[in-house]
C-alpha cells in the first residue's frame, strides 16, 4: 500500500513540474526524476526537523519536572 501511496506522490509532483514548466513535450522521465528528488528531500527535511522538535521537547520536559521538585521542596 505504501507503494502505492508513494508513486501516486511521484506522479502528482510530476504533473506539477511538467505543468509548471509550460507542458513541454518529451518530458516526462525529466519530470518524474526531479518528482523523486523533490519528495525526497522533503521526505529528510521532516525527518531531521521532527528529530530537532523531539529533542526541545525532552529539555523543556526537564526544566518543567525540575521546577516541580523545586516547588515540592519548599
Amino acid at each position: 500500500m505504501t507503494n502505492l501511496l508513494n508513486e501516486k506522490a511521484i506522479k502528482e509532483a510530476a504533473y506539477f513540474i511538467w505543468k509548471n514548466a509550460g507542458c513541454p513535450a518529451n518530458t516526462s522521465l525529466q519530470d518524474w526524476n526531479a518528482a523523486i528528488q523533490q519528495l525526497t528531500a522533503a521526505s529528510n527535511n521532516s525527518k531531521k526537523s521532527s528529530s530537532k522538535t523531539s529533542s526541545c521537547k525532552t529539555v523543556s520536559l526537564k526544566k518543567t519536572s525540575s521546577k516541580s521538585k523545586a516547588k515540592k521542596a519548599k
